[in-house]
């Protein structure tokens, strides 16, 4: 299984606006691949979490899009792939290069705020059988998306569990597992309550 070093989430602020300084017109999401790197999971699931939050997914089959490069990171990390593969397709796609720097810049602070509150902790909660459990939910939660899309506004919820477990991935704590795994049973079950009723 790829090892998933510890980082703080401005390193991965910082790459993201290294992709968007060093490209043209529009960076495609390959470029951002090659810019985080390809055995990043946890940044991965971070930036396809936050994409989720924003108002961009409000855009009908955004939320199914995200979903689905949620998917392909998630089912990669949990058959322990050393690093990610994801289609030509799917890497060719792009955004605007200004876009992407003024929701860098507008990050920064929120991002110090983030770093200062998180650390390495709770150890045991970023074992590898942790990590795999960690996939395992993405993946129900990048399945449970494309029907919320339907329900305007709900499609942020698995974005900001998936997003919460990224971050745990890319700082290694463990409380935030904990944090994430309350939001996604919180969701799943209110999922379940709205199917019976």
């Amino acid at each position: 299984m790829a090892e998933l070093r510890t980082r703080d989430l401005q390193e991965v602020l910082d790459d993201l606006d290294k992709a968007a300084n060093s490209n043209g017109a529009r960076v495609s999401v390959g470029e951002i691949l090659d810019t985080v790197g390809k055995r990043s999971f946890g940044p991965l699931l971070l930036v396809a979490g936050l994409a989720g939050m924003t108002p961009v997914s409000a855009i009908p089959t955004v939320p199914s899009l995200i979903a689905v490069i949620t998917l392909l990171v998630a089912v990669q990390l949990l058959l322990g792939r050393e690093s990610v593969w994801v289609p030509r397709m799917i890497e060719k796609l792009s955004v605007r290069a200004t876009a992407l720097r003024k929701t860098v810049h507008a990050s920064q602070r929120p991002v110090r705020v983030v770093d200062r509150l998180t650390r390495p902790r709770l150890a045991v909660f970023t074992k590898p059988w942790a990590d795999k459990l960690v996939a395992a939910i993405c993946v129900l939660l990048a399945l449970c998306t494309p029907p919320l899309e339907l329900l305007p506004f709900v499609a942020f919820f698995p974005s900001l569990a998936i997003f919460t477990f990224g971050l745990a991935l890319v700082v290694r704590d463990g409380l935030l597992v904990i944090l994430a795994l309350a939001i996604s049973a919180s969701l799943i079950g209110l999922i379940v309550w709205r199917l019976l009723a």
